[in-house]
């Protein structure tokens, strides 16, 4: 008796093409993740800006600090909270004139009550008091 057998031969490298021999259904494979603008959070936000912030450029119109200062800035009404810290520092630097006039007759006061009229020199950044007696012999600081 005999026997035929036939035998049907693939080719190996077609074969791998066409059929997955990988164990990819036993396996996450999901595409990496994609930023999505309209899921990031406050938190996402400063996380990049902590990341990237020695990349952004100091100066420019748009994706600078200058750029996000500027319009924080605007956001929290900046130019008038500037305004009301100049309007505060004006008061100040009138407080303090007021103040050394004061000191100024309190001492020229001091002056008459012991009959003599000497002149004095006021240090601005020290508020030191310096006597220049009309005897120039005598020089006096008064600490004030």
């Amino acid at each position: 008796m005999e026997l035929k057998l036939n035998r049907q031969v693939f080719n190996k490298g077609k074969f791998n093409e066409t059929v997955d021999t990988t164990f990819s259904q036993l396996v996450d494979n999901f595409p990496p993740p994609v930023f999505d603008i309209n899921l990031a959070t406050t938190e996402d936000f400063f996380t990049l800006y902590n990341k990237f912030f020695f990349e952004i450029p100091k100066e420019g119109d748009i994706n600078s600090h200058r750029f996000l200062f500027k319009e924080s800035g605007d956001y929290i009404n900046a130019e008038l909270i500037n305004e009301e810290i100049q309007a505060l520092l004006g008061e100040i630097v009138t407080l303090r004139q007021e103040n050394l006039e004061l000191r100024q007759s309190q001492i020229e006061g001091l002056s008459i009550a012991n009959g003599r009229s000497n002149v004095f020199e006021v240090d601005k950044n020290t508020s030191n008091l310096t006597e220049l007696s009309t005897n120039s012999s005598q020089l006096n600081t008064l600490n004030i």
